[in-house]
């Protein structure tokens, strides 16, 4: 069974390589126009590739909430596994801007991806935030939702989040802009805890209702951000296999 499971595990990995190559000829023509067609025809081509991996894979991606077309700007919720890529890229119906970590630019073809796409950070730099800090200001400006997720790192342990940093929630009050969180469930069911094994299984991206910022200050950050990980991790308890919820 160990040996199936790895084989499988090994063609769901092909699989998703295959899906990687097979946007990037959209990608470079992309490049000819301006930012927003440029990131749209992406984001299309991203969705539709990881649509045909979730059919021919087994893993069957459902996603939920009244915000599947239009979220609102500040996109927050919990970080899992590998499977945050392509979950995440079938659940965001329109182009988003994502924050990730500057490691991923060197990652072979993936990242040439992160690079057309991402606001690319290195968290142990000031300087960098700082940069990464004003690049999301003028997506939110331009009319971007921004993708964060607070935990900064996938989650490892046996609860269902790590703590939430303040940076996304301080940069939404700053730009008076609402919250939209998400949660993906059954993560763990699919790719086990620590490892590469996969299985195929359902998983659920299920948009929450949004959060307004409007008249919040600094003095609220950490009021908005408990607020925002109670609701997720009740979320997780209530619904996730993993930490003892039932899966609709």
């Amino acid at each position: 069974m160990r040996i199936l499971q790895a084989v499988y595990s090994a063609y769901v990995g092909l699989l998703f390589l295959i899906g990687v190559c097979a946007v990037i000829p959209f990608y470079l023509p992309a490049f000819l126009l301006s930012e927003h067609p440029r990131l749209t025809i992406m984001y299309r081509a991203n969705r539709v590739s990881m649509r045909i991996w979730s059919l021919l894979t087994g893993i069957r991606v459902t996603v939920e909430g009244q915000a599947a077309w239009q979220p609102a700007p500040v996109i927050v919720g919990n970080h899992c596994n590998m499977l945050d890529m392509p979950v995440c890229a079938i659940a965001c119906a329109r182009a988003v801007k994502v924050l990730a970590k500057a490691e991923f630019a060197r990652i072979p073809l993936l990242g040439f991806l992160f690079r057309s796409f991402a606001v690319l950070v290195t968290r142990d730099s000031a300087e960098s935030r700082q940069r990464s800090v004003a690049a999301l200001r003028r997506a939110l400006a331009d009319n971007w939702p921004v993708f964060i997720f607070p935990e900064g790192t996938r989650n490892r342990g046996e609860t269902p989040l790590q703590s939430f940093r303040d940076g996304p929630f301080r940069f939404a009050i700053a730009a008076q802009a609402p919250i939209q969180p998400f949660v993906q469930l059954n993560m763990r069911g699919v790719m086990s805890l620590n490892g590469l094994m996969l299985k195929p299984g359902k998983v659920v991206f299920r948009w929450l209702p949004p959060i307004p910022t409007a008249g919040l200050t600094e003095s609220d950050v950490p009021a908005l951000r408990d607020k925002v990980y109670r609701l997720i991790e009740a979320e997780l308890r209530r619904c996730d296999p993993a930490f003892g919820g039932q899966m609709p």
